[in-house]
């Protein structure tokens, strides 16, 4: 379906005509816009039921739907998926479930799309916000589901995923790590992530169930290319729902089985002191009540049809006493508590909690360690995890080995449907075989092809937190002391097999952490930190698995671990279609379906012994098709009309996206017409900014560009030209080494500037050594010393920042909106410089960032030794590039200026504070860049009393450099700043909309708090955005900021504050 859209008077015309549709489809609709009321009157669309005279709200409902069906295509979107657009409108429509779930349908539909994908991953953080604190009175898994969908398309979306929810279940959790409560507890947001995190691993675990014999089915031409696409995304949502409907979701559970409630007949425990003992079988008296002892032990159990009873949660008093992993040990009394075993996670009460017992501490018990404890009382026995310990006194020896074998069962679960112990399990005695009763068979039991995907996931979350980690001790360590113990270690960190560093998208180049340069490891030294630089040695174009295709050096993040990990086991058994019911299949159905749980399900049937699951082709394994990602001429068709084609699979499926439209209530047509009915009681008559805006969301495509190394450019050293591995040729995102067999080549952008030059600079930017050549040393050194020689195997060094005690969250967004206005000046072709560096934060204190290789502080400039005595930053551009009418030094002055021209943009437009020469970095070519967003959002150190009051920082010394202030560098300045600031204004609606989802329940510093909370900030970010100024008026404003900026008192104050405070230079 193609849309022509007019806007007038904020209200939407669209006129269609009948096109030709596919034998055997209903008819489709083709709008042309139209300002002839004559032509106005055209047949529906036939998503619609068509009816012989439409009544007013029939009528109302259509424009909304045309409404949203121009927002999200428009006719600047060139066939792309404008995720922009997708997020602001889940966030305006969130207390409507039928927009959120047509949208979260639509994304999914088209996510097979590299764009597409993209665009998720660069939007995940809004939408892991929305899953985690929308209180909506709507069925909360629709967001939920839908990112196990798109989870289950790649393993590294599951882990950026896992990442951001393990921050925000530290802000939530009932304590601390420190064993202090938590002024932040939130049980219901606390719930949400532990519950995400548990389906993300086991859509990781199991993946798609039916995608080797979807591809299968594809190869062998059974099928056609739509119909693989549209099934497999099928065979995801089924998946999805499987897992938030049996997952860790047990409330849902109970509510489609009976309850009961039984208390063990052979335990007793005591009373509260004052109390008679009583047995635990009185308690059962009345199986649906809750036990008369808030002290006894009680099992809460669920008959279901296939399985029989079983156990959903146990609970028992028991006494403990905890230990913290960062805390020191203190001797502390054992204290009586209630535990409660549920969705793989120990809880801890003050007492029962039907009861009235408050929930005190939590711990999840996924990959936790349950062990018995030689102490000095009987029957102990210790529950660790990465942060917790808990040493449990139990009653008895029965008592003690009930809880550890409830306790092991949950944190070995990994099933698609947890791990549910049926009453066998419960009561069975002590086996005399001998046997281990960990390893003994279970329908739980993990094939082999599970237990890897298992066992990478687990891992790549493991080597990250150790990387993490080394920084973390050595912040203990006497800073004299750090750079000694650094390498040995690095040496211990144990690196897994199919391990990666995970600052990249799903589309970037797999790069396989193959060892570690332990030895050339650097430590900075602050009075809070350790930061890192780690330098890992990575290989590309291995051959993956048993495959026989050609080796990809390019190959990416996701289609290698979907190669990797692809190959089921499916143990004599083969898979069939799926029910016929998938049409009723939505991201947002969580209704009863315990009546017909059959519906939608992967069903198994058992074959032959002499079927051949792997069975030989004549086909060309070098062509086939990957199953990762769709073909992007097919993801680029419009959305309707490729619904609407038909399909040799199910039926059903195919009329799935387009009888969405017509699932949509009709008061949401009513709302989209009338704004301020957005603002209902919902929201408790507060309206959002987009709320209150009639202007139309703009198309703002994210801009991330590899850089190819053998184009024909002078900006590049032509090294690589001829560099390829099986006829696929090297691409290289930035500069660095790679070696190849015996041959080391080497990738440099120059921009511009000559290799004279160059080797001028990094003698006082980087100490006489660019990163291509230290990587290429690096290479070297490390074959020298054994590293295997693989002539078909390319090497490269991958290097990265840790850092801990640094909640790094607020910076991930801070450059996510960098790298937003970067997209808006290129979307306007504003030749501005912003350097969009990858920032990973890994929980609420930890993190990675990308390494910014070939420049350093300004601060180590200014206190390098071959730094000019006099004359400032003009005086080294002319020693190093040359003078003032050469071409080198134009370029470099050019670079200077275009990046000094967007970091004033967004430092002014994000009220970027604490900008001192030591957050300030230069490279080797000339440009600028800011580090380090702690403060942002007019958040400033010293907050009321901050000396930082200029829009941006301008000193005299960046002026000299641009030719003073009436040379053509200084207006070429002025025109970017102006000309950004203008682009910056007209694309504020979806700038305005992520700060405002981000803000909502936020915890990040700039947002929170009596100073920036409330709203505050956004307030000032609308106005920095001058939306209330008229166009006539923009540049003289604008111009004002810069005339302000220029050496401004309080920039000099604060330089000077920071020169004697933290010996910055400036």
């Amino acid at each position: 379906m193609a849309v022509s859209v007019e806007r007038n008077n904020n209200m939407t015309a669209v006129q269609t005509t009948q096109i030709e549709s596919p034998a055997g489809a209903a008819p489709a609709t083709k709008p042309t816009n139209s300002n002839n009321p004559a032509k106005k009157q055209q047949p529906q669309p036939s998503y619609a039921k068509q009816q012989p005279s439409a009544s007013p709200a029939t009528r109302k409902h259509e424009e909304f739907k045309n409404q949203l069906v121009h927002d999200v295509f428009g006719r600047d979107n060139k066939g792309r998926v404008p995720m922009e657009k997708v997020t602001m409108l889940i966030w305006q429509f969130r207390d409507d479930p039928a927009v959120v779930q047509f949208m979260a349908q639509f994304v999914a539909r088209f996510s097979g799309s590299r764009s597409t994908y993209d665009g998720i991953e660069f939007y995940l953080p809004q939408i892991a916000h929305m899953i985690i604190h929308l209180e909506a009175d709507w069925d909360e898994a629709i967001l939920e589901r839908f990112a196990l969908v798109i989870a289950q398309q790649s393993q590294h979306f599951a882990l950026q995923l896992t990442w951001i929810l393990e921050g925000a279940i530290e802000d939530y959790q009932p304590e601390t790590v420190e064993g202090k409560p938590n002024p932040g507890y939130n049980q219901l947001f606390y719930h949400r992530c532990i519950t995400l995190l548990s389906n993300i691993e086991r859509c990781v675990v199991y993946g798609s169930p039916r995608s080797m014999e979807l591809q299968r089915m594809y190869e062998k031409g059974d099928i056609s290319r739509d119909d693989y696409e549209q099934m497999k995304l099928e065979d995801r949502l089924n998946n999805a729902k499987q897992i938030t409907t049996h997952g860790a979701n047990f409330r849902n559970l109970m509510q489609r089985m009976k309850d009961t409630k039984i208390s063990l007949p052979d335990l007793k425990l005591e009373r509260k002191k004052g109390r008679e003992k009583e047995s635990a079988t009185a308690a059962a008296s009345s199986p649906t009540s809750a036990p008369s002892d808030p002290g006894s032990p009680t099992i809460m159990t669920a008959t279901s049809n296939d399985k029989g009873k079983q156990i959903s949660k146990y609970g028992g008093t028991l006494l403990y006493k905890r230990r913290a992993r960062t805390a020191l040990y203190k001797p502390k009394r054992w204290k009586n508590r209630y535990f409660e075993i549920e969705e793989r996670m120990l809880y801890c009460y003050n007492f029962q909690p039907s009861y009235g017992g408050q929930l005190r501490r939590a711990m999840p018990l996924e990959g936790a360690t349950v062990e018995e404890f030689e102490g000095k009382y009987p029957f102990m026995f210790v529950v660790r995890n990465h942060h917790f310990e808990y040493i449990i006194r139990a009653k008895s020896e029965k008592d003690m080995s009930l809880w550890i074998r409830l306790l092991r069962g949950e944190s070995e679960a990994n099933a698609l449907i947890p791990h549910i112990l049926s009453t066998d399990e419960m009561f069975q005695e002590k086996k005399v075989t001998g046997e281990d009763e960990t390893k003994r068979s279970s329908p739980n039991t993990l094939t082999p092809s599970q237990a890897a995907r298992y066992e990478f996931f687990r891992n790549e979350r493991d080597f990250v937190a150790a990387v993490c980690d080394v920084a973390e001790v050595l912040r203990f360590r006497e800073p004299s002391d750090r750079k000694k113990v650094a390498p040995g270690l690095v040496s211990d960190i144990k690196l897994p097999p199919c391990g990666y560093v995970p600052l990249c998208k799903s589309t970037d180049i797999w790069r396989r952490v193959d060892s570690v340069m332990a030895s050339e490891t650097r430590v900075f030294n602050t009075n809070e930190r350790c930061p890192m630089i780690y330098y890992f040695i990575a290989k590309r174009g291995e051959p993956v698995g048993g495959t026989l295709e050609p080796r990809n050096p390019n190959l990416d993040v996701a289609e290698y671990l979907h190669t990797l990990f692809k190959v089921p086991d499916l143990e004599n058994r083969r898979l069939t279609s799926i029910g016929e019911h998938a049409d009723e299949l939505q991201l947002g159905d969580s209704g009863d379906d315990s009546d017909d749980k059959d519906k939608g399900e992967v069903k198994v049937e058992e074959q032959d012994e002499d079927y051949d699951e792997f069975e030989l082709t004549m086909e060309d394994p070098t062509e086939r098709q990957n199953s990762v990602w769709s073909e992007d001429s097919k993801s680029s068709k419009s959305f309707l009309s490729s619904s609407m084609k038909g399909i040799k699979g199910n039926q059903q499926f195919r009329e799935f996206m387009q009888e969405s439209f017509a699932k949509l209530p009709s008061k949401i047509a009513t709302r989209m017409t009338r704004p301020d009915g957005r603002a209902q009681s919902k929201r408790g008559g507060r309206m959002s900014y987009l709320d209150r805006n009639s202007a139309p969301l703009l198309n703002v495509p994210i801009i991330d560009t590899p850089i190819i190394e053998n184009a024909n450019d002078d900006d590049y050293d032509s090294a690589a030209d001829s560099l390829s591995l099986d006829g696929q040729s090297i691409i290289s995102a930035g500069t660095g080494s790679i070696v190849f067999g015996d041959t080391v080549k080497k990738f440099e952008h120059h921009d511009g500037v000559s290799k004279e030059s160059l080797d001028r600079a990094k003698a006082v930017v980087c100490g006489g050594e660019s990163w291509a050549e230290q990587s290429a040393r690096m290479l070297q050194s490390a074959k020298i010393k054994g590293e295997e020689k693989d002539s078909s195997t390319l090497h490269e060094m991958v290097t990265m920042m840790a850092k801990s005690n640094d909640d790094l969250r607020q910076e991930v967004f801070v450059m996510q909106m960098i790298h937003y206005f970067e997209s808006v000046f290129a979307k306007a072709n504003i030749p501005v410089w912003l350097k969009t560096y990858r920032i990973l934060s890994t929980s609420k204190s930890t993190g990675m960032l990308e390494f910014l290789t070939d420049a350093t502080s300004i601060d180590s400039l200014y206190k390098s030794d071959k730094f000019p005595k006099v004359g400032g930053l003009r005086a080294y551009f002319e020693e190093v590039y040359g003078s003032p009418t050469s071409k080198c030094f134009l370029a470099a002055q050019r670079n200077f200026i275009r990046s000094l021209a967007g970091y004033s943009l967004v430092a002014y437009l994000l009220g970027l504070k604490d900008r001192h020469n030591g957050n300030i970095m230069i490279d080797t070519r000339g440009h600028i860049i800011h580090i380090d967003f702690g403060f942002a959002f007019g958040m400033a150190p010293g907050h009321e009393w901050s000396m930082e009051r200029a829009p941006f920082k301008l000193t005299k010394d960046y002026i000299d450099v641009m030719g003073g202030p009436f040379s053509e560098g200084f207006k070429e300045f002025q025109k970017l700043f102006v000309d950004g600031l203008k682009a910056a204004r007209s694309n504020s609606l979806n700038a305005l909309g992520l700060v405002e989802i981000m803000m909502y329940k936020s915890n990040y510093p700039c947002f929170s708090g009596t100073r920036y909370g409330g709203g505050v900030s956004l307030k000032r970010f609308e106005k920095r955005l001058m939306l209330d100024v008229p166009d006539n008026k923009v540049e003289i404003k604008a111009r004002k900021l810069i005339k302000t900026s220029i050496d401004h008192a309080g920039t000099k104050l604060y330089d000077v504050f920071q020169f004697h405070s933290n010996g910055y230079a400036y």
